[in-house]
């Protein structure tokens, strides 16, 4: 019984603390939630030509499920990352170094995506787009260590951030409810 209680605690003790992920969950609901309901709103005029506000509600119940989902899985990639790398790399500090990677992962792909436009990228391109990202993340986090008034900044604009969580949150929820009942029906 000592032994499978000293195994869990030392699981537990791998993973951040619950507020540093509910910290990093809301940068990243955030992020996936702005970028989903942008695409929605630039889609809508084509939207009201071609469907009804039904169909109009359905794409839009689907696509918020589909972003609740994939916060949920790019938060649990972040949270595996940390249990299994070494604790000072990402465990320690997660919430300001989840924000940095959250922050740095969102403006990569926004660039790449507009960089790409129909074109297939070239290896270059697919190299520019994974080296640099990491390069600056380092850079980013030694910047955090050496600069505490930049970590509270960070903090602070974290706080506010998480603010977001009580509006896209219950709309995911919501959605995702939609879409398992249209999908039953």
């Amino acid at each position: 019984m000592r032994k499978a209680r000293d195994t869990l605690d030392l699981i537990k003790n791998r993973f951040p603390k619950r507020g540093d992920l509910l910290a990093v969950f809301g940068v990243v609901v955030f992020a996936s939630y702005s970028w989903s309901l942008l695409g929605f709103f630039n889609k809508l005029s084509s939207f009201l030509l071609r469907f009804t506000l039904s169909e109009i509600g359905d794409i839009f119940a689907f696509m918020m499920a589909f972003t609740l989902l994939e916060s949920l899985a790019v938060t649990a990639v972040l949270v595996l990352l940390a249990a299994a790398l070494p604790s000072a790399w990402l465990r320690d500090g997660f919430a300001i170094k989840g924000f940095v990677i959250v922050l740095i992962a969102t403006a990569t792909s926004i660039l790449f995506q507009r960089s790409l436009e129909d074109d297939y990228p070239s290896t270059l391109l697919l190299a520019a787009v994974t080296l640099i990202p990491l390069i600056l993340t380092v850079a980013l986090f030694a910047v955090l260590r050496s600069m505490p008034k930049v970590r509270s900044i960070l903090a602070s604009i974290q706080d506010r951030i998480l603010i977001m969580l009580f509006i896209y949150l219950p709309m995911g929820l919501i959605s995702l409810v939609v879409v398992m009942y249209r999908n039953l029906l």
